[in-house]
């Protein structure tokens, strides 16, 4: 029988080489970089970074938030209402699936017993569970084996590490390809921000794509990022990762006008659809099929990893992406919160949503 590694855990206050060190993990998104944590910490949360060390070695970092809210001390891995996936580890050493969960165990268990937390989230992007087609239904028998419960997010992704021929070749031709064409052959250009001065502008007229489509929706089901999000991440993130781009185009009045625009932000092992809107009377100049192919080109030539849709939107089928299932794994130092939770089958996490962000208000 293999016998347990032991695990220690210290908390650090990054420096720019430990985030260098962060950022080159070979599991680490765009999540787990300094600049997407500098705008964390702009939002009002306080990030925490532990040192995974083994032997006296650091062979990883765990990458979440803290806060404490009235009674509860809260770790949650992502932060809510950021726009932020996934956190939790990045490895400087690749692991397995099993020691990954071991460290989690571990890790949970050294918070718990330090009195640092009271309850954890995690999101881990390399937890996740890739389907060709949508399942029924989904459970992970390594979770439930080990006894931690755990709630489901689900979001379609695409490897765009893939040659970009090939990406091309699988897009759907009907409700994809011939959209891109039909764009370009309508004179549609995707304009990129390239200048710091261009944020704001950018972020104002993304702003109107976005009023536009809450308005018809009558805001029903779509999260949407204020303005003070948006602004702080375009930002924190310019310029080597964030694409803010905005479609542009001659209406039938033969006017330029904005047409769609959209945020992605990229990592190494993950890379992002923040968000993204277009006019409805434009709908049929096909901008967002353009918008979102070129940012697809785009990440690929900066070598960043799986593109996380962050959602499962029907539309989002046409560019032939895998269907992830991914796990939200929960611990509570109070076992009769959790027993609470299961019984009646309610959002216990989403009350803690409240809680989390109640200092905000």
């Amino acid at each position: 029988m293999k016998e347990r590694e032991e695990y220690n855990f210290l908390r650090i206050y990054p420096s720019a080489s430990d985030w260098a060190l962060m950022e080159t993990a070979y599991d680490a998104t765009v999540f787990h970089c300094r600049k997407w944590n500098d705008y964390i910490r702009q939002m009002g949360e306080s990030v925490l970074v532990l040192e995974v060390l083994e032997g006296g070695r650091v062979i990883g970092h765990f990458v979440g938030a803290f806060r404490r809210v009235l009674f509860l001390k809260l770790v949650m891995a992502p932060s809510m209402g950021t726009g932020t996936y996934a956190q939790g580890l990045c490895m400087q050493i690749p692991v397995t699936k099993e020691t990954r969960l071991d460290i989690y165990r571990q890790l949970v268990q050294w918070l718990f017993r330090s009195r640092q937390a009271d309850y954890v989230q995690i999101c881990d992007w390399q937890l996740r569970t890739e389907f060709v087609g949508e399942p029924e239904e989904w459970s992970d028998p390594d979770l439930e084996a080990l006894g931690i419960y755990y709630n489901r997010r689900y979001t379609y992704c695409l490897d765009i590490r893939k040659p970009i021929d090939e990406l091309w070749s699988n897009l759907h031709y009907k409700s994809c390809k011939y959209s891109i064409n039909k764009a370009r052959k309508q004179g549609l250009s995707v304009k990129i921000v390239e200048k710091e001065e261009e944020i704001e502008p950018f972020v104002d007229q993304h702003l109107l794509h976005i009023q536009d489509l809450l308005d018809r929706k009558k805001n029903l089901g779509l999260p949407c990022q204020s303005r003070k999000n948006i602004s702080a991440l375009c930002h924190a993130l310019f310029p080597d990762r964030i694409l803010m781009m905005e479609v542009l185009g001659q209406n039938e009045a033969g006017e330029r006008v904005s047409m769609a625009s959209g945020i992605f932000a990229n990592g190494s092992a993950g890379s992002t659809f923040f968000t993204g809107a277009s006019y409805h009377d434009y709908m049929s100049y096909c901008p967002n099929e353009l918008m979102v192919w070129e940012a697809i080109q785009a990440l690929h030539e900066r070598e960043a990893g799986s593109f996380i849709f962050g959602g499962t939107a029907s539309y989002k089928k046409k560019f032939a992406p895998a269907y992830a299932c991914v796990p939200v794994m929960i611990f509570s130092r109070f076992s009769l919160l959790l027993g609470v939770r299961r019984l009646l089958k309610i959002g216990y996490e989403k009350a803690l949503s409240i809680l989390w962000h109640l200092k905000r208000k």
